[in-house]
């Protein structure tokens, strides 16, 4: 069948009696009525309806096909109010993925207040490190780590990210003191991986630039993991320095090289459109907007 939309005329011309008062309704031509379910009728190879100038009947083709065409119609209004409904109430479920020491560490909290203002919203959130792919996985929300290498995408910034070289002072107190990148060779270090991925160690200084290669010490694909490694006098690490923020935490650990340390990255909301966002995705964002001072807090 070339075009359902004529069973839907079908459906409405019957429930009022006229074509005239069906094109009405629907806010088309009644001509256009007409020609559509002429077509109808030539598709199906027989009249469904019996017209004179005071009424209409069906015939026995139209009797078996009405109810066909009422189910339709029925469904599709039940689509449409569904689909309002989602437009004017918050409710459905969020597919969210981040980082899992950024949602364990900041996210988490911010993600239980919104709930708490939408209750009737769920939230999903897969914490990982792995890249995933919002289309083929229907994530709505990715926070990553920019910058952002798919331009079909939409991000948000939320705060660049600051990254430290971190160790404990008992275990510096140890070892002995760094001057250069090229000490660490002399040292245990802390490496993180994703998927087999090393993150890169990058130190540039006055044109100088210093890339640290494999050595001896901890491999580990998780940040949380890696700080309890560097709090237990393990090594030393390259990891965000908002895992360092809290004062306790802070008055074990010494930061080495800091001028040393490239500054380039920030915090992304990554999303797939901008266009016919459900309402619940339109409040996370605002959501999201509102936080932006508390991620620039937490992160640099």
């Amino acid at each position: 069948m070339k075009e359902i939309s004529s069973l839907l005329l079908l459906a409405k011309v019957v429930e009022l009696g006229s074509f005239a008062q069906a094109a009405r309704e629907l806010n088309v031509p009644t001509t256009t009525v007409s020609r559509k379910i002429q077509q109808l009728e030539s598709e199906l190879g027989g009249k469904l309806l019996n017209r004179s100038t005071r009424a209409l009947s069906l015939t026995e083709l139209g009797l078996q096909v009405l109810p066909k065409a009422q189910l339709i119609a029925d469904t599709v209004f039940e689509l449409y109010s569904e689909a309002e409904e989602f437009s004017s109430q918050p409710k459905g479920t969020l597919v969210i993925t981040a980082p899992h020491a950024f949602s364990q560490d900041i996210l988490a909290p911010m993600l239980a207040e919104f709930q708490r203002r939408y209750p009737s919203i769920t939230i999903n959130l897969s914490s990982s490190n792995r890249f995933q792919d919002l289309t083929k996985q229907n994530i709505d929300f990715a926070f990553r780590l920019g910058p952002l290498h798919d331009s079909s995408m939409i991000a948000l910034t939320l705060s660049p990210v600051r990254y430290v070289l971190v160790a404990s002072r008992e275990y510096l107190k140890r070892k002995g003191a760094i001057n250069h990148p090229n000490d660490l060779y002399q040292h245990q270090l802390l490496r993180n991986h994703v998927d087999g991925y090393f993150l890169p160690w990058r130190f540039e200084y006055e044109g100088e630039v210093a890339d640290i290669g494999e050595t001896n010490g901890v491999i580990c694909d998780d940040f949380n993991i890696t700080q309890q490694f560097v709090l237990n006098h393990a090594g030393i690490a390259y990891l965000p320095a908002s895992l360092f923020r809290h004062q306790q935490v802070r008055d074990s650990v010494e930061f080495i090289l800091p001028e040393w340390i490239p500054q380039q990255r920030s915090m992304l909301l990554v999303y797939q459109s901008k266009q016919h966002l459900p309402l619940k995705s339109q409040l996370f964002i605002e959501f999201v907007k509102e936080k932006l001072e508390d991620f620039g807090q937490a992160l640099k």
